[in-house]
């Protein structure tokens, strides 16, 4: 899996501080950033581009992953 390059941790961090994410959930939070990321790099999609996002959870889809 991808290991997420230090600023862009900080910054995702920064953002779940400022979203009022429980300290608890952010490892969830940052667990699923991977996900995405390794998602996106696999499949050669941009990870800025929001409409890939779809895609992300269409696959999560076809594996039966919970919304959860």
């Amino acid at each position: 899996m991808l290991k997420i390059p230090p600023e862009i941790s900080r910054l995702f961090e920064t953002l779940l501080v400022n979203r009022g994410i429980s300290l608890g959930e952010r490892s969830d939070y940052h667990k699923w950033l991977r996900f995405y990321l390794d998602f996106c790099g696999k499949y050669q999609l941009e990870p800025s581009d929001k409409s890939n996002f779809a895609a992300f959870d269409q696959k999560l889809d076809t594996k039966q992953q919970s919304e959860d």
